[in-house]
């Protein structure tokens, strides 16, 4: 392996292993001696092998090749979710499949949990900094890694200021992370007041501020809040700050132009991700109130929402959307696909890629009409390069493939095909209540182990980038190709 690589995955260790030390104190100041000892321990363990690493990454290269980012990227998310599984499996809470499923689920921000009735302060609070570190590496992978790799399918174009592409340079990813960080830390500590003044104690509001910014939103708390209006103003301002493009937020700083700002709020794909949400809560509110659910500003109190929340796939949801028909669950599922805007923490396919292919599309029709026709695709002004068109034609198809292969090895496992395709869409979209449609907890947590480690392959596919696993599948058959046996 690349040295650089086990360099920087000793770095994102001594940084898990630092983030540790939160909970761990926080379980000395609750005094929970068990649980002290389990951080204490996990902290241990993590910071060998961290030195371990760093000791085998000596005289390493100062930049990652387009292939070595692919493989980084792959590499830190299962280092990362191995050494976040400590804690749950010193504890005896989980075994070691379901220990690193629950950690991975975490740091990919997916929300599924194996442990629905976690009590314990001090796990729940290292469960949600999980999900807080998860979506940090997702922005910084934007910012620097993933430019590289495959331009992240039209990042680049929403951009103000074009991503650098091509080598990775260890100082870039250096500068990068700090602003990133800063950043990140600024909007959480924002969440943190905004849930402050909605109500919630301290340790609610930290917790709250660091799910619903990374689009984690698994969180155990036992106090109902889907009927506090200043709760859900709090969450909206998170998702708002966290659907739309985050990167453009971290250029405006960087270059110091505010009006920078104005392209995250004034363009089409900004004003389509908030049509969404209104279009498919009054669907979903006006069906519940047809259904004799709720009353009629319950009912649309409960359709917005719940679509904002799951647009942004921040997963989290009130407990009634179980007791859903199926036609507002399928609702839900289309707004979870979709997503949010490109650049954005949340998953899904993203706002900007479909109007791509919508406008594709239609321009197909156009030219099946007037077949010597030029045409070209623009938003916002800006002609869509033919490169990026094809890019995201070959995205989506590589995305529709990965499911329906994801849908037939997770049915071997005796589960129908609804159930099979909720939790392929859960893992893929990093939405995880999903998952629990037509599957209950039970179901779930007595999976199969190579269906559980099937789906932690799934969310790690949908958090970091499709193509870079086909980059890495493609670089080692060349080199097995080209090995001298």
């Amino acid at each position: 392996m690349d040295r650089l690589i086990l360099y920087l995955i000793s770095r994102a260790l001594f940084n898990c292993a630092g983030l540790m030390l939160i909970p761990f104190f926080y379980s000395v100041n609750i005094g929970t001696n068990t649980t002290t000892w389990v951080f204490g321990k996990a902290i241990f363990i993590i910071l060998l092998v961290a030195v371990f690493i760093r000791g085998k990454s000596a005289h390493q290269e100062d930049s990652l090749s387009v292939t070595g980012g692919a493989a980084f990227l792959f590499a830190v998310w299962l280092a990362m979710a191995m050494a976040g599984a400590l804690p749950y499996y010193l504890s005896g809470l989980l075994d070691g499949a379901s220990a690193f499923m629950e950690s991975l689920s975490g740091f990919t921000t997916t929300g599924y949990t194996n442990l629905i009735e976690l009590r314990d302060p001090s796990l729940i609070l290292w469960r949600s900094l999980t999900q807080w570190i998860g979506g940090g590496m997702v922005l910084m992978f934007i910012a620097t890694v993933l430019p590289a790799i495959s331009g992240i399918f039209g990042i680049s174009f929403a951009m103000p200021v074009a991503l650098k592409t091509g080598i990775i340079s260890l100082k870039r990813l250096k500068k990068n992370t700090r602003r990133l960080t800063m950043i990140y830390t600024l909007i959480t500590i924002g969440g943190v007041i905004s849930f402050s003044l909605a109500g919630l104690n301290l340790y609610d509001a930290v917790n709250y501020s660091l799910v619903i910014i990374s689009t984690g939103g698994c969180y155990f708390s036992s106090t109902y809040l889907y009927n506090n209006l200043w709760f859900a103003i709090a969450v909206s301002l998170g998702l708002i700050a966290a659907g739309c493009n985050v990167i453009i937020y971290w250029q405006a700083i960087k270059r110091r132009k505010t009006s920078i700002l104005k392209k995250n709020f004034h363009n089409s794909e900004s004003r389509l991700f908030l049509l969404m949400i209104l279009v498919l809560g009054l669907i979903i509110g006006v069906h519940l109130y047809w259904a004799d659910c709720y009353g009629l500003m319950d009912s649309l109190w409960y359709g917005f929402f719940s679509v904002a929340l799951y647009a942004g796939t921040i997963s989290a949801y009130p407990m009634e959307v179980l007791n859903w028909t199926d036609f507002d669950k399928l609702m839900l599922i289309m707004a979870a696909s979709v997503g949010g805007c490109i650049g954005s923490l949340a998953g899904g396919f993203k706002i900007l890629r479909l109007m791509i292919l919508f406008k594709s599309c239609a321009n197909e029709l156009t030219r099946t009409i007037h077949p010597d026709i030029i045409m070209t695709i623009k938003i916002d002004g800006e002609i869509v390069p033919p490169s990026l068109i094809n890019r995201v034609l070959g995205f989506f198809f590589i995305v529709m493939v990965t499911i329906a292969l994801a849908i037939i090895v997770i049915s071997s496992a005796g589960l129908d095909m609804q159930q099979s395709m909720e939790i392929a869409l859960g893992c893929l979209t990093s939405t995880g209540a999903i998952m629990y449609f037509h599957a209950g907890t039970d179901l779930l947590t007595s999976l199969p182990v190579y269906i559980k480690l099937f789906c932690c392959f799934l969310m790690i596919l949908g958090k970091v980038d499709f193509f870079a696993f086909l980059l890495l599948i493609y670089s080692g058959r060349n080199h097995l190709l080209n090995e001298r046996w």
